[in-house]
């Protein structure tokens, strides 16, 4: 539509004077919307995108000196092209001749060939954009894949452990314990592949490995899991909370000292909050740093990636105790 609103028209012309109507119009625009979809689809994707600029401006300024003549061509095969230019000039001498090169011409092409490379090179940008966009959701699912299959391992290792223990001193409760683990493996195995799952079954999963760690406690350990809140509805990333309560179980227990574990998860229509705290015993310090385990160090990553600015985690690590604050807005 642009050559239209830019065709020469004489002064007192209306919008779209009859003048346009002609031959000459009709082949001049199909030339020019033959070279946008050549410029566009042909050359710049044949040429400019392979740095064939002397290439490529040798056959756009060919292209401009064409519609440059092309009326004067036009006059030689047609003959009324002098008929037309009258009407839009009368005031020019009828045995004067027009210029070899239409200026008019000219600035419609050069304007139509910024509009198809304008536009061809946004598209581009804007595929490239998506492309980046979709190589980094891939990249993320695929870390957050990778750091699913880290914990899930770790976690199976250290419940092992513990129902082994439970068999070497042959307990009544070794065969619960399977009971539970295979309940917990199920929801390992089904729902931690989803990138989300429903919050009740997170906490019912929690509350399952809790149990099971209670099975080989002493009377020296006092567990107490609250829940405040109802769940409705709401949706949480898969074993986020299972690192940092089996962090409180694998540090926080001893045989001969009082070994208090509290874990509180407060549940509000647009946030969760969790708070797990244990006493630190010598033995667990001499062992391990309590900064640097495998489970919270990819839950820190995993949360970072999942609720990027969504989320506060504030870790406090004091002599005696260690104590961690998650807060999420869902």
């Amino acid at each position: 539509m642009l050559p239209l609103f830019f065709f020469p028209r004489p002064l007192d012309a209306s919008i779209i004077p009859d003048q346009a109507f002609t031959l000459f119009f009709f082949l001049s625009n199909l030339f020019y919307i033959a070279f946008y979809y050549l410029n566009s689809n042909l050359l710049i994707p044949k040429l400019l995108e392979h740095n064939k600029i002397v290439a490529y401006t040798a056959i756009v300024v060919t292209l401009m000196i064409f519609f440059g003549v092309f009326p004067r061509l036009y006059q030689y095969f047609f003959g009324d092209f002098q008929r037309f230019s009258s009407m839009i000039r009368p005031n020019r001498p009828r045995n004067s001749r027009p210029p070899i090169l239409s200026g008019g011409s000219i600035a419609i092409f050069l304007l139509v060939f910024i509009f198809s490379t304008g536009i061809k090179v946004i598209n581009q940008w804007l595929q490239s954009e998506r492309r980046s966009k979709q190589i980094e959701n891939e990249k993320l699912k695929t870390e957050l894949s990778f750091l699913k299959t880290q914990i899930n391992p770790h976690f199976l290792f250290n419940t092992l452990n513990n129902i082994y223990a439970l068999a070497a001193d042959k307990s009544d409760l070794t065969a619960p314990a399977v009971m539970k683990l295979s309940s917990i493996m199920r929801y390992v195995l089904s729902e931690a592949k989803n990138d989300s799952v429903p919050l009740e079954k997170e906490i019912h999963f929690t509350n399952d490995y809790i149990e099971l760690q209670k099975m080989r406690t002493t009377n020296k350990t006092c567990i107490v899991f609250t829940i405040a809140g109802i769940p409705n509805g709401q949706q949480i990333s898969p074993l986020l909370f299972l690192p940092f309560v089996e962090n409180a179980f694998k540090y926080g227990l001893s045989a001969r000292e009082v070994s208090p574990i509290s874990i509180l998860l407060e549940i509000q229509k647009d946030s969760i909050y969790l708070k797990v705290k244990n006493n630190k015993h010598m033995g667990s310090v001499l062992k391990s740093d309590y900064n640097t385990g495998i489970g919270i160090n990819n839950t820190k990553r995993r949360l970072d990636l999942l609720y990027p600015n969504k989320h506060t985690l504030i870790i406090d690590d004091e002599p005696a105790t260690y104590t961690i604050n998650l807060n999420i807005l869902l």
